[in-house]
């Protein structure tokens, strides 16, 4: 089948022709431009109580969380992410929870150890400490998950920094309705908040913001982390890089049912159509536990799942993708190790259930509710293959167990986050963000010594 231009849709026409507004497109002058206003408001920014801050977040979540408000931001953002409706609202609500006054001061006791820490001196061993912000923020936000967007943008207000967010033309249209919410609470907050897009293949405007920034928070792919970690380094400018993550999980004991423990990992699988980096690519199952049934049990659940939060067909190419990749995978496994496959007719999902373990390539087909089920007698299996294919990209492990020793094997793997199955998309307040924390890193420690 030959696709159409009409085939592949456009994020930025379809913001213009559902919500009426374009978004704004920064040149080289207006990027030097914002980066020299906003640091002229620096002084006045880091005066803001953070209470004021987080109220002013707080507000915006229930915004919202108000279902007419985002009814039709959420059509726009279903369009664009290709997710339905049904996701994309579960999604949003749990992603402006974590916005909540009472979550947003958890995450800053957790991480700063002190709410007045940025606020005040607060007296310690050696005298008084506080923590300042470190002045011009460049946010790169990447498209795969609107999640990014508001964690992005609230740790950066919350630290006190101005902040220069670029959108991704992939998912251009959440960063700058939530800053329009924003603004609709507080028009000030355009003092420290600013959004825009440029052309990534405009390195010019890249190094022009970079050079005028004081830190670079990246979200993204390998290429545009080491674009980005050059300039960076080029000008002496602090980098907190998010870059490319992989997450999986392990299935070693089952303590509920069967049944109850592959609906959670149909959770895991369907929340943001794997495209997260806390998705799960791969799972793995112990062979004493019947991988066979296991992967019957995950296809029924995954049925029974899509009926609740259907995937969404924008055009012909989301679902010829997922087939030819399937049939990639069945071709391939099926001539060398052997492959069983549980699938939907259609492109629903799609279970491999291998005999062996998968080449690394091959877990880049694994979005969409796509993933491989890969059979082990003994977690040196498990830590070989991750150890050799992934380790510098792992993030989230989901795990169904109580080996204390595999657990701490793989936190020393590069594991960051170890989480029940059902929970990988959880973040609780105050929990790392890939082994280390935001506000920490977006602000300074200064010491002030007594006698």
């Amino acid at each position: 089948m030959k696709l159409q231009a009409s085939d592949l849709q456009d994020p930025f026409a379809i913001v213009k022709r559902e919500y009426g507004v374009s978004i704004p497109v920064m040149t080289q002058k207006d990027a030097l431009e914002k980066a020299a206003q906003l640091r002229k408001n620096l002084s006045k920014v880091r005066k803001i109580p953070l209470s004021d801050t987080a109220a002013l977040l707080d507000k915006c979540a229930r915004l919202w969380l108000n279902y007419n408000f985002r009814e039709k931001p959420v059509k726009v953002l279903s369009e664009i992410t290709n997710q339905s409706v049904e996701l994309t609202n579960l999604e949003l609500e749990s992603t402006m929870k974590m916005l909540l006054r009472e979550n947003i001061e958890a995450t800053v006791t957790s991480e700063l150890g002190s709410p007045s820490i940025l606020d005040e001196w607060i007296p310690s061993e050696h005298g008084e400490t506080k923590r300042e912000s470190r002045g011009i923020v460049f946010h790169n936000i990447s498209g795969n998950a609107f999640v990014v967007i508001p964690v992005s943008i609230a740790m950066g207000l919350l630290s006190k920094n101005c902040n220069l967010v670029k959108v991704s033309k992939d998912e251009p249209f959440f960063a700058y309705a939530f800053f329009k919410s924003l603004c609709q609470i507080d028009d000030s907050v355009k003092d420290r908040l600013t959004v825009g897009y440029f052309d990534s293949s405009n390195s010019g405007i890249y190094e022009t913001i970079i050079k005028e920034s004081n830190c670079v928070v990246h979200w993204g792919g390998i290429e545009s982390e080491k674009a980005i970690s050059s300039l960076c380094t080029k000008y002496h400018v602090k980098l907190i890089s998010h870059g490319p993550k992989i997450s999986f999980e392990v299935i070693d004991d089952i303590p509920d049912s069967e049944d109850q423990v592959a609906e959670k990992v149909a959770v895991d699988m369907t929340a943001w159509e794997q495209k997260a980096c806390f998705s799960p690519r791969i799972l793995f199952v112990n062979k004493r536990l019947n991988p066979e049934r296991f992967a019957e049990s995950l296809a029924t659940s995954l049925q029974q799942l899509t009926k609740k939060f259907p995937k969404k067909y924008s055009t012909a190419w989301n679902s010829i993708k997922t087939i030819q990749d399937r049939q990639l995978c069945i071709e391939k496994y099926g001539l060398t190790s052997g492959i069983k496959s549980y699938t939907s007719f259609n492109a629903d999902y799609t279970i491999l259930l291998l005999n062996g373990m998968p080449e690394r390539e091959d877990i880049n087909h694994c979005f969409y509710r796509f993933i491989f089920i890969c059979p082990y007698d003994d977690f040196q299996e498990v830590e070989d293959w991750v150890g050799t294919n992934i380790r510098p990209y792992l993030q989230t492990m989901g795990y169904a167990g109580n080996n204390e020793n595999f657990i701490n094997d793989m936190a020393e793997a590069g594991v960051t986050t170890i989480t029940q199955p059902g929970e990988m998309a959880l973040r609780k307040p105050g929990i790392s963000h890939d082994g280390f924390s935001n506000l920490t890193e977006l602000t300074y420690a200064v010491s002030r010594q007594s006698e």
